[in-house]
């Protein structure tokens, strides 16, 4: 009986030893496969965050009677005329104040720290100096050109990159045209009820970083106009770009990147227009940062789904360090997809903490302690 049971145990040990092992054959098969195709994963990343954030317009003018794929058309239409006015308008004098900014980069910081140094008495050798203005330099060049820098090095070259765009608008057009059709292959393969929760989780998830997006575009341009006025109001140089700077970033990183954007103007400010144009650099940042918080940002993102900051952080260095600039750009809405996912699909029960916490009266008697008895 014994030889028995040592038989069988030792069939099913090989057994699950040969199922782990076929597991770990076929996950490192999957992440080989996976890397090999990387380039057209991206593609596929980037055509469902440009799908999500199409689908609430097309949406919108399906409700009214249009055909899905003349909606689609028109909507995919307006959005490369807008950005083609964007690029053509805006591009050619951002791109040249930005140069020269990073230039002039190191200079300015050469000089306020010579301020510092000269005023508050610190201690920093030239080479320190120099060290640093030569950081914030290549820190800024590569925030900047992190994203045209990572899809020119993956599409080898311009030709590539045509190639890049025309397979996203593609994939992205046919992901919004044919969604219908992609929703009932995927809830044929389910339950009646698995059919309207998947259904439903979709399209709340779609609904929510559609708005989601539209509102940290509308953000990002309303801090950008308003930090590009009044830096030109106070005369400080590069306005456009530093403008620009502050406005994306104070998107990419909530609470915290109006203030880290900032920095450069400050530095700027103070290097070129000295100490009270600084001081009134940062009052504005600081002023607009709490309108937006209180003010601004409620009315827009009221339909919205918010992101934790942490969660904010965490998905970008994620993403940062998986796909480089295109993943910092797809970092948000893929967070608040599956954030979306998780909320829905998860059960959710009572709190402990949220119950009342009795009243001593209301506790139970102890029973007297023995030696006291006695």
């Amino acid at each position: 009986m014994t030889t028995r049971t040592e038989e069988i145990s030792s069939r099913e040990f090989r057994r699950r030893v040969i199922t782990v092992a076929v597991i770990a054959v076929a996950v490192a098969a999957a992440l080989w496969l996976a890397y090999q195709i990387r380039g057209l994963l991206i593609m596929v990343f980037v055509a469902l965050a440009v799908a999500v954030a199409m689908e609430p317009p097309v949406h919108a003018l399906e409700k009214r009677g249009w055909r899905r794929g003349v909606a689609t058309g028109v909507v995919f239409l307006a959005a490369f005329i807008l950005t083609v006015l964007f690029i053509w308008t805006v591009a050619p004098v951002f791109v040249e104040q930005i140069n020269q900014l990073i230039s002039a980069l190191p200079g300015y910081v050469e000089s306020v720290l010579r301020f510092l140094e000269s005023t508050f008495g610190f201690d920093l050798a030239g080479s320190q100096i120099q060290s640093i203005g030569d950081d914030l330099a290549r820190y800024l060049s590569s925030a900047g050109g992190g994203l045209v820098g990572d899809i020119l090095g993956f599409t080898a070259g311009l030709a590539g990159l045509f190639v890049f765009v025309a397979t996203v608008a593609l994939f992205s057009f046919y992901m919004v045209a044919d969604l219908p059709k992609l929703q009932r292959t995927v809830l044929s393969r389910l339950t009646a009820d698995r059919q309207r929760r998947a259904l439903h989780i979709w399209n709340l998830a779609v609904e929510k970083m559609g708005l989601y997006i539209y509102s940290r575009l509308i953000l990002a341009a309303l801090s950008s106009v308003l930090a590009t006025v009044f830096l030109t109001f106070l005369d400080v140089p590069f306005a456009l770009p530093l403008g620009i700077w502050v406005g994306v970033l104070s998107q990419f990183i909530p609470v915290i990147g109006t203030y880290l954007a900032a920095v450069v103007p400050a530095v700027v400010a103070l290097s070129t227009r000295g100490v009270a144009t600084m001081f009134w650099a940062i009052v504005f940042f600081v002023a607009y940062q709490q309108i937006e918080n209180y003010l601004i940002s409620p009315r827009i993102t009221q339909r919205t789904m918010e992101i934790h900051p942490a969660v904010s952080v965490g998905a970008i260095l994620i993403g940062g360090s998986l796909m480089g600039g295109i993943g910092i750009v797809l970092a948000l809405p893929l967070a608040g997809i599956i954030q979306a996912i998780i909320s829905e699909w998860g059960q959710r029960h009572e709190v402990v903490l949220d119950e009342e916490a009795p009243s001593p009266s209301r506790l139970p008697a102890q029973p007297p302690d023995q030696h006291e008895q006695t």
